[in-house]
């Protein structure tokens, strides 16, 4: 299979920003509502053309679910939904933090409202994970038959996903009074600012 390049996406928020890398020739639609901010990435679709390859990246703020009880209520959801299968919960990590991945498979006729619609199944895989009062959670859903081929897209997605930390530059220091020897000619002491730092690079591309 050809090799896949992928693209940084960084999301700027009031309490800061976090970026994380996503296949370049895939769409992105950002969603806010309801507290909740999502970002949303559209792959390719299926071979019978009734279903795309997805991930997303969605933040909540919530001080009260733990990413176990998350995991929890997507599974009920979902068994409450369809007659699904689901493996997990597992520990893992994002971004150092200590999170839960769940991976749940179930099926939908599709396409939707179609006199003859086909029972596809689809896999989904979920982690969660808090930083303080936000709830994050990193998403893919692809048909059962595309589900192996894009994995480690969501593996690149939740290994390249990191916080920034915005670098506070040193304030320069008020020249400081030093009292004249005789015989002694001062020179005037000189004060120059630091050069800018480099803008981060918006881009980079991983094989």
């Amino acid at each position: 299979m050809a090799e896949k390049s992928y693209v940084t996406y960084r999301l700027e928020g009031s309490d800061g920003s976090y970026i994380f890398l996503y296949p370049a020739d895939w769409k992105t639609r950002a969603i806010a509502e309801n507290g909740r901010r999502e970002v949303f990435i559209t792959g390719p679709r299926n071979h019978a053309g009734t279903y795309s390859t997805s991930l997303a990246v969605a933040v909540t703020r919530s001080a009260a679910s733990s990413p176990t009880e998350a995991a929890a209520e997507l599974l009920a959801r979902y068994r409450a939904a369809f007659n699904s299968q689901w493996t997990g919960p597992f520990a893992t990590t994002v971004a150092g933090l200590s999170a839960v991945e769940v991976e749940v498979a179930y099926a939908m006729p599709l396409p939707p409202n179609s006199i003859r619609p086909q029972w596809t199944e689809i896999r989904q895989r979920t982690v969660f994970f808090r930083r303080g009062g936000q709830l994050y959670e990193l998403h893919y859903a692809a048909p059962a038959e595309d589900y192996p081929t894009w994995l480690p897209a969501f593996r690149t997605l939740a290994q390249s996903f990191a916080f920034e930390i915005e670098t506070v530059r040193p304030a320069l220091r008020p020249p400081v009074a030093v009292p004249a020897f005789p015989q002694v000619r001062e020179g005037a002491a000189e004060y120059r600012a630091e050069d800018s730092l480099p803008d981060e690079q918006s881009e980079q591309h991983v094989s």
